[in-house]
This record gives C-alpha cells, sequence and structure tokens, in this order.
C-alpha cells in the first residue's frame, strides 16, 4: 500500500510514513521496514511510545530507527515501549484492549501534531490502513472520525494481489506462516495459532511470561481481573496455561489458508480453537475498543 501511495502521490501531497513499534514485532518486520525504506528513498520516521510515571499523563513519543529501537531482546529494560506501557497500566487482555491506543495511535498522534498537522474536527489529513479488499470485516466503525482511508480495499487488491506485487521487489517478509505474524504472542490470536507457536518456537512467548510473573498483581481491582490476577490469553489463560495445553492436547497444528497452495484442509474451524479477536487478530488504527484501564 505504502508503494502504491508514494508512487502515485509523492508528487503532488505531502506524506509521512511512520513505523510505530512496540518492541514486541517480529525482528523480521523491522528488517523488511528497514529494506522498504533503504530501497524505495522513503523518509519513514521510526516512533516509539514515551511513557511517564505521572498519573494522569499520558504517552507520548520518541522518534528512534532501525538500530535504536526496541527489540524483544530488549524486553528486561523499562525504556521497552510494550515494558514502560505495562508497568504503568497493567496488563491488556481481551477485557483491557488499549494495547494499541497507548503503543500506535498515540504516539503517532503527537508526532503528527508536532509537525504541524491537525486532528479532531480540524483534521486536514487522512491515516492509510493497508487492509486488503478481502478483509473488509476489519475496516473500522469509526474510519471517518479518524480520517481512515483504505486504498487496498477501494482498489481491490486481495492477499493473492499483495502477494504478487512483492514478488517483483526481490525481497520479502520473511515470516514463516500466517500463526508467527508481526507481533508473534499478540493476545488477539486464535487458541490454535497459540499452541501451534508454542510447539514451534516457544520463545515467542518469552515476553508474556516476564510480564505476567512481574506485573500479574498489578491493578489487581482491575475489571480485568480475575481474583485479582491479570492474564494475557482468551479465557483468562496465562502463558503458562498456553504452553502446558501445547505440549499435551490433541490438536493439529494450524496451516495457512490451504485453498491458496491447492491443499485439502487438514481439520475442520473449532469454536474453542480457532475463534480469534473481533477485529481479526489486527493492532492497526482503530482496530481497538479503546478504553481507560
Amino acid at each position: 500500500m505504502t508503494k502504491l501511495l508514494w508512487d502515485k502521490y509523492q508528487s503532488e501531497k505531502e506524506i509521512l510514513i511512520t513505523f510505530a513499534n512496540t518492541g514486541c514485532e517480529d525482528n523480521r518486520t523491522l528488517d523488511f521496514v528497514h529494506e522498504c525504506a533503504s530501497r524505495f528513498e522513503w523518509p519513514v520516521t521510526w516512533l516509539e511510545t514515551e511513557i511517564t510515571s505521572e498519573l494522569g499523563v499520558g504517552p507520548s513519543f520518541r522518534v528512534v530507527n532501525y538500530e535504536t529501537a526496541m527489540r524483544p531482546e530488549d524486553m528486561h529494560s523499562l525504556n521497552h515501549p510494550f515494558h514502560a506501557v505495562i508497568k504503568k497500566y497493567g496488563i491488556f487482555n481481551s477485557v483491557a484492549k488499549s494495547c494499541t491506543d497507548k503503543l500506535k495511535i498515540v504516539p503517532m498522534e503527537k508526532y503528527i501534531k508536532s509537525v504541524g498537522w491537525k486532528k479532531g474536527v480540524k483534521l486536514d489529513h487522512q491515516t492509510a490502513i493497508g487492509i486488503r479488499s478481502d478483509e473488509m470485516d476489519r475496516v473500522s466503525v469509526k474510519a471517518e472520525k479518524y480520517g481512515l482511508v483504505y486504498p487496498l480495499v477501494d482498489w481491490g487488491y486481495t492477499k493473492r494481489d499483495v502477494a504478487q506485487e512483492i514478488k517483483k521487489w526481490g525481497f520479502d517478509l520473511q515470516i514463516p506462516g500466517d500463526h508467527f505474524g508481526n507481533c508473534t504472542w499478540c493476545w488477539k490470536k486464535t487458541h490454535r495459532k497459540h499452541m501451534t507457536l508454542a510447539l514451534q518456537d516457544p520463545s515467542v512467548f518469552d515476553f508474556p511470561r516476564l510480564m505476567e510473573d512481574k506485573y500479574k498483581h498489578h491493578k489487581p481491582d482491575s475489571k480485568a481481573s480475575v481474583d485479582g490476577v491479570r492474564k494475557f490469553f482468551r479465557k483468562y489463560k496465562s502463558t503458562e496455561d498456553i504452553i502446558s495445553e501445547a505440549q499435551t492436547a490433541d490438536f493439529v497444528l494450524y496451516e495457512d489458508d490451504p485453498w491458496e497452495h491447492g491443499k485439502e484442509a487438514k481439520y475442520l474451524w473449532d469454536e474453542d480453537l480457532d475463534v480469534g479477536s473481533s477485529c481479526g487478530e489486527s493492532c492497526e488504527i482503530g482496530a481497538d475498543d479503546i478504553d481507560d484501564d
């Protein structure tokens, strides 16, 4: 989407390209953003949320770059954006959903404001989101309010179209399968995806395990807690629950849509294993039901 917009409009519109890094993106995502910026000469601004311990003061932003951006292996640092957000606001889950707000939306909005672009009722720009036409159920119902546009939806681009376009580039994202995704352990994923990840690469759960060890009792009176304990995953499962169930449960590993590869599905859809989030396991602007937890 970014390449299509850049090639089409760079000579006639002012375009800001931002990447809001949560610190939990797969490292290959950071490599891909850097490669795109280098090859296509895009002026990408890398952002991370900046958290203050002062009560009543929300997140701000800091500008980083490919080299200085925090990565999953930096999880112990209080400068790690996701760690810092959880330390202040508590563990996120299907009840407390505002991780995208605090890690992506607010930092980007404050950066945009800092360079003179307006928001709210005086909005003077649009924000392009890379949802495809085969993902129209992920289009935000608040799109007009937030000034969101979906070029790939408008232009009819499907997953296959995007894959064919990127084949022309000579490089790719290199993430092995939809179940990994950019944010590998995201609590919005299905239970089948989580258990598959736990068997194939349990290290992706190092961050949520650490956060639950350190902050599971943080804000015990929150609506996101059960008996004073906060856990990340659907049905109030902990990281250890996911890993343990993966080792003992009788289930079929997740696979990408088999029709894309001319194969038959290995399993039928199961309500307990295959229910994802209402927003398609996404963390783009407009995906969260923002709360103030």
